[in-house]
């Protein structure tokens, strides 16, 4: 392969794993789930590890919170 193919590969894979990163990125949070009278019901963490899971409820009324929370 020429020098000229071997870096737009590189770069195309480079550009790929990006966006492969960005797309998981883009799953880690919580969804935080309130009654129609604004208290919060429920919640479902995924993308955290050890911090994934659900309680309470699911609800239309609900908000999402991109991210993990750092361990304390």
């Amino acid at each position: 392969m020429s020098r000229a193919k071997v870096f737009v590969a590189a770069v195309m894979f480079a550009m790929a794993i990006g966006l492969s990163f960005s797309a998981a990125a883009s799953w880690q949070g919580t969804w935080h789930y309130y009654s129609d009278e604004g208290a919060l019901v429920g919640s479902w963490t995924a993308g955290c590890g050890a911090a994934d899971g659900r309680w309470g409820i699911e609800t239309d009324n609900k908000w999402f919170t991109q991210g993990c929370r750092p361990s304390s």
